[in-house]
This record gives structure tokens, C-alpha cells and sequence, in this order.
């Protein structure tokens, strides 16, 4: 057994850790729904997308598949340039 190995994380911990990111998925849903500016609203949705990717390496760790960890960093690449895109696009001067 390697000091990395599944066996080495309890159980209990992982289902606290899914809980507590299903909770925040819930907040951050509301925060997309009801947030009174487009700012608001691409934090909201930023912070989703690494709740996802939290997911994704909690999947990746019961699952004992570093494969999750691939595609997790390939999301965060993605994630970053759409940010920095969105912000750059609403930070442009207005006519």
C-alpha cells in the first residue's frame, strides 16, 4: 500500500468533502440566478467550474484514476483563458 492510496484517505472525509461542494454547487447556482451584475454573475460561474473540478479529483481519489487529474488541469486552462476573456470583453469601453 502506498502512502497515496485511497485506503489512506477515510471514507468519512470523502463523502464531508462531496457534501460540502454539493452545498457550495447550490449557493453558487443562486449566486448565477440571482446576482444583480454580469460581473457577479462570471465569478459565480468561474467558482462553479472549480467546484466541478473539485469534483472531478474527488472522483479521481475513490476512483484511484489519475486520469481525473489530467483532465482537470487541461479544465483549468480552459477555465482561466475563458475568464480572462469575459473579463477583458466586459472591461472594452462602451459607445
Amino acid at each position: 500500500m502506498s502512502s497515496n492510496s485511497v485506503e489512506a484517505l477515510p471514507a468519512p472525509v470523502i463523502w464531508i468533502a462531496a457534501t460540502m461542494i454539493g452545498i457550495a454547487v447550490v449557493c453558487t447556482l443562486i449566486r448565477i440566478l440571482r446576482g444583480p451584475t454580469s460581473p457577479d454573475r462570471i465569478v459565480a460561474v468561474d467558482l462553479l467550474a472549480s467546484l466541478v473540478m473539485a469534483g472531478l479529483l474527488i472522483s479521481g481519489i475513490t476512483s484511484d484514476n489519475p486520469f481525473y487529474l489530467q483532465i482537470t488541469l487541461g479544465f483549468a486552462v480552459i477555465l482561466f483563458l475563458g475568464t480572462v476573456a469575459l473579463s477583458r470583453y466586459l472591461d472594452r469601453p462602451r459607445p
